[in-house]
C-alpha cells in the first residue's frame, strides 16, 4: 500500500487527479451522508477500537474498483462479479487492515499533525502551484472532488500518514546481522576468471546405424521406458451459452439494426481533432482555463493569454502513447477545453486539450461480419436459455449420455485414451478433463459406464462417463524403433564428445596449452576469458549453459576438467584465477541481501503485525453481516 502510494505521488497525473484513483488501495473514510447507504441494520460490518468499517465504506470501494477495471483492463464487471471473485472480501479485509492500524494509533496517541502535510505535499508535488507551493485552489477542487469539507480531506490525508508511520515503525527493525549474511556473501561475491571449450561436429565422427540386434538390446533394457500407464475412455457431454445461439431468432432486418446502432463497435478507430493549448507558466494557462469556462471562445481567451500556444493534430486512440491523456482525449466532449493544466513530464511545458471535431471510424460491412454480429446480438438472450436448461438438464442426469444428447441436441465426444494426469499416449492433454480435476480423480475411481455428477463451470455445463479401462502395458519395439534408434544414435554421439573432451583435458594435464590442447582435440575455444562473478551466473545464463557455468564454478585454481550442459553435453573448462569479493561487492550485495529479505518479511507483515495489533484494539467483526452482505451482492439469500 505504501509503495502504491509513493508510486501515485511522483505520477505525471497526481497534480490533476491526487487521490482519486487511490480510494481502491487506500480506501476512504468519509462520513456517512455522503455514502450509498447500508444494506444491513446499522450498515456496519466490523468495529476496532473506535474505528468502524461500514457497508457505505466497501460499496464506495466497490464501485471505484469497478471503474478501475473498466478503464485499466478494458473489461466491464458487476458487484456480483467482484463478490464472486473474491475482490469484495478483499476489500473488506484491507478496509479492517486500515482501520486496525488507525485504531492503533489511537490507543497510543499516534497521529500525523497538520504541520507534516504540507512538507509531505510538497516533496511529493501533490496539489502544488508552479512554484512547488502547496495550493490552496486546488486543495479547495480535489475536497469537492471528494464531496469532502476541507477539514475531512485533511483527515483523509492526516490518516494515510499515520498508517505510514505505524508500518514505518514495524518494518524497521527488519535486519541482518553481519554473521548471518557474511557467509552468503563471500559466495556470491567470489570472482572467477575460465575459459570453455565446446566439442565441434568436427570431432566426432558419425556413428554407424545400429543393427537389429543392438536395437532389440537396447529396447529389453529399458523396457521402462516405454511403459505405459492405466489410461481411461471417457465420454463427455458438454455445453455453453454458445450452443444457444442457433436458438435466438432475428430477422435481417433487426440484425442490420442491432449492427447501425453498434457501429462503431465494427468499425476502424475514429479520428479526433486535438487541439493543445500550450505554456510554461502554469498561471497562464490556468487563467485561460478560466477564461473558456466563463463561456469566452478559445481564440479570444487566447488572445488574453499571450503566453499560451495552440497546436492542432489528428489522432487516432494509438497515436496517443500516454494512457492516461489518451483516455482523456477520446472521453472529450468536442468544443470542451479540460479544466486543469496537465504535465505529462517534469521538463515538458503545462498544456489543456480540447477536441475540436471527430471523424468515426470506417465501418466493416455487415455482409463481412454477419456471424459475429448476430453472435454479440444474441449472446445474453443465449445465456437466458442456458440458465433456464438447468433443472431440465438436473432432471435427465442419469439418463444414458447419448439420450441427454439428443434430448437437447448436444453430441457426445469421445476423448482419447488419458492417464491420471489427463493426458494421452503422444502427451497432449485433454483441457476439458485437465480444467476438471475433480472429475478426472472420480473417473479414475469409477467402474466403466458410470457418470461423474453434472459439473457446473463459467457458462459451461458438464457431465462426463467411464466408458473403458486400459491396463497398463509396454509399447512394443515395432511402435517405438524410431525412438530407440535415436536414443542409441544420441549416446554414440555423446560417448564421441565425451572422449574428444578427456582427450582434451589429458592434454592440458601433460603439459600442452589449453589453445593447443583444443585445437588438436578439434574441439571450438570460446575467444576470450570469462571473468564473472558467482552473483552473476544467472543473468549471463542467456548466453551460457547455467550447468556450465556451475560446473566451471566448482573447479579449483588451475584446475581443468570436463563439465557438462543441461542436455548432458560435455564441456572442457579451466580455471585460471580465483579472486575474493571486494568491499564494494561486499557493500552491494548486502544490500541486496538486506532488501530480499525485508521483502520477504514484509510479505507477511500484515498477516503476522496486523493480527497482533487486533489484540491491543478490541477487533469486533459481524461474520453474519459480512456473509449476508457479500451473498447479496450475488444474489443469494443466506441460508437460515
Amino acid at each position: 500500500m505504501i509503495g502504491g502510494m509513493r508510486k501515485f505521488a511522483k505520477s505525471k497525473w497526481a497534480a490533476v487527479v491526487l487521490f482519486i484513483p487511490l480510494v481502491i488501495s487506500l480506501g476512504m473514510f468519509l462520513p456517512d451522508t455522503f455514502g450509498i447507504g447500508g444494506r444491513l441494520s446499522g450498515g456496519t460490518l466490523s468495529r476496532i477500537g473506535g474505528r468502524e468499517v461500514k457497508v457505505a465504506d466497501v460499496d464506495r470501494d466497490v464501485q471505484r474498483l469497478i471503474e478501475e477495471v473498466r478503464a485499466q483492463e478494458g473489461r466491464t464487471i458487476s458487484q456480483a462479479d467482484a463478490a464472486r471473485e473474491g475482490q469484495v472480501e478483499a476489500i473488506i479485509r484491507d478496509l479492517q487492515v486500515r482501520n486496525t492500524l488507525l485504531a492503533y494509533a489511537d490507543k497510543v496517541g499516534i497521529s500525523a499533525s497538520s504541520e507534516s502535510l504540507k512538507p509531505y505535499l510538497e516533496r511529493n508535488k501533490l496539489l502544488v502551484n508552479e512554484f512547488g507551493k502547496l495550493s490552496r485552489d486546488a486543495i479547495l477542487y480535489q475536497a469537492g472532488q471528494r464531496r469532502q469539507t476541507t477539514k475531512e480531506f485533511e483527515a483523509f490525508i492526516r490518516d494515510f500518514l499515520t498508517q505510514d508511520y505505524i508500518r514505518s515503525a514495524a518494518s524497521a527493525a527488519l535486519t541482518t546481522p553481519d554473521v548471518l549474511s557474511q557467509p552468503w556473501i563471500s559466495f556470491q561475491g567470489e570472482g572467477r576468471t575460465f575459459r570453455l571449450a565446446a566439442v565441434t561436429n568436427s570431432a566426432i565422427p558419425r556413428p554407424a546405424e545400429p543393427i537389429e540386434a543392438e536395437l532389440q538390446a537396447w529396447y529389453d533394457a529399458h523396457q521402462a521406458t516405454f511403459q505405459q500407464p492405466e489410461r481411461r475412455r471417457i465420454s463427455v457431454l458438454t455445453y455453453s451459452p454458445e450452443d444457444f445461439l442457433d436458438q435466438v431468432k432475428m430477422t435481417d432486418e433487426q440484425l442490420k439494426a442491432e449492427y447501425e446502432k453498434r457501429i462503431a463497435q465494427y468499425s476502424t478507430p475514429e479520428t479526433r481533432t486535438l487541439v493543445e493549448f500550450v505554456s510554461l507558466d502554469r498561471g497562464a494557462l490556468q487563467n485561460f482555463i478560466d477564461l473558456t469556462a466563463q463561456g469566452i471562445s478559445p481564440e479570444q481567451a487566447m488572445a488574453q493569454s499571450p503566453s499560451v500556444t495552440r497546436t492542432e493534430s489528428a489522432v487516432k486512440p494509438d497515436d496517443v502513447k500516454d494512457k492516461d491523456l489518451r483516455e482523456l482525449v477520446f472521453a472529450s466532449a468536442v468544443g470542451k477545453v479540460y479544466s486543469q493544466p496537465i504535465r505529462l513530464a517534469d521538463n515538458e511545458p503545462w498544456k489543456t486539450v480540447m477536441v475540436s471535431a471527430i471523424t468515426p471510424g470506417i465501418p466493416t460491412p455487415l455482409e463481412q461480419i454477419k456471424d459475429q454480429v448476430r453472435r454479440d446480438v444474441s449472446i445474453n438472450d443465449a445465456i437466458g436459455l442456458y440458465e433456464k436448461s438447468a433443472e431440465p438438464f438436473l432432471d435427465a442426469a442419469g439418463q444414458p449420455l447419448e439420450d441427454m444428447g439428443k434430448q437437447f441436441g448436444i453430441p457426445v465426444i469421445q476423448l482419447a485414451p488419458v492417464d491420471a494426469r489427463a493426458r494421452t499416449q503422444f502427451g497432449d492433454q485433454a483441457q476439458l478433463l485437465a480444467q476438471n480435476q475433480d472429475s478426472l480423480q472420480q473417473l479414475f475411481s469409477l467402474s466403466p459406464g458410470n457418470m461423474t455428477n453434472v459439473i457446473e463451470g463459467d457458462n459451461v455445463r458438464t457431465m462426463f462417463r467411464l466408458d473403458e479401462v486400459i491396463a497398463p502395458y509396454t509399447l512394443p519395439l515395432a511402435e517405438v524403433k524410431d525412438r530407440v534408434k535415436l536414443s542409441i544414435m544420441t549416446e554414440k554421439v555423446n560417448e564421441a564428445a565425451t572422449k574428444a573432451a578427456e582427450g582434451m583435458v589429458a592434454a592440458v594435464k601433460a603439459g600442452a596449452t589449453f589453445e593447443k590442447a583444443a585445437a588438436d582435440s578439434k574441439l571450438s575455444l570460446l575467444p576470450q576469458p570469462i571473468k564473472m562473478l558467482r552473483a552473476m551466473m544467472s543473468q549471463a545464463s542467456a548466453n551460457l549453459d547455467p550447468a556450465v557455468l556451475n560446473g566451471a564454478f566448482a573447479l579449483k585454481a588451475g584446475e581443468t576438467a570436463v563439465v557438462r550442459g543441461r542436455d548432458g553435453t560435455p564441456w572442457v573448462a579451466t580455471v585460471d584465477k580465483i579472486e575474493p569479493a571486494t568491499p564494494e561487492i561486499v557493500q552491494a550485495l548486502r544490500a541486496q541481501l538486506q532488501g530480499d529479505i525485508t521483502r520477504s518479511l514484509t510479505q507477511d507483515l500484515n498477516e503476522t503485525f496486523v493480527v497482533g495489533l487486533r489484540a491491543e484494539v478490541d477487533f469486533k467483526q459481524d461474520e453474519a453481516a459480512i456473509e449476508q452482505y457479500v451473498r447479496g451482492m450475488i444474489g443469494d439469500k443466506a441460508q437460515p
